[in-house]
């Protein structure tokens, strides 16, 4: 073994592994991925246990405050240039998708000085919500700590609410 095989040896067991596999498999990467130090903003990875929780429209509305908020997690984008930046007819096609988002907690919005302001929550604000609010079940919330502990973050410690029991009704036929 040369000292040059040992030298870049160790140097590639410096390297972090995905950018081992990146410069293996995809030499031109470089090219074709996003510079993180000129506005990236970064998803967070708790945010896909949530996905069944969250519809395509309003996972859309909520990826679009995150990628106009500051690093203070707020952001002010008119609600006509909301709707024409995600392709929407008009305001009354987006505000639905907001308030689902504001009541399961994933934002937070308030008018001040006639402009509407966008806090966008950690998502543990909404776990701890839906499992409040009996959305979220006691396997789901397994699985849902179980990756907060891979990522070295707290467990979500809400109380479990029982899901509502349905009460079915059947239908009245009219009689003729």
């Amino acid at each position: 073994m040369t000292a040059d095989t040992t030298a870049t040896q160790t140097h590639q067991a410096k390297e972090p592994k995905d950018l081992r596999l990146r410069k293996q498999h995809f030499p031109k990467a470089e090219e074709l991925v996003f510079d993180r130090k000129r506005g990236f903003v970064p998803m967070p990875i708790i945010l896909r246990k949530l996905l069944r929780h969250i519809s395509a429209p309003e996972l859309r509305v909520l990826v679009y405050l995150q990628t106009r908020c500051s690093k203070y997690f707020i952001c002010y984008p008119t609600l006509e240039e909301i709707a024409h930046d995600l392709g929407l007819n008009g305001r009354k096609n987006l505000t639905p998708h907001l308030a689902a988002l504001e009541r399961n907690k994933f934002i937070s919005t308030v008018t001040a000085a006639g402009k509407r302001l966008f806090l966008v929550h950690d998502p543990r604000v909404a776990i701890e919500h839906l499992v409040e609010t009996g959305k979220i079940s006691k396997d789901e919330l397994f699985d849902i700590n179980e990756l907060r502990r891979d990522l070295q973050q707290d467990e979500i410690t809400a109380e479990l609410k029982p899901a509502e029991a349905l009460t079915l009704v059947p239908k009245q036929r009219k009689v003729k």
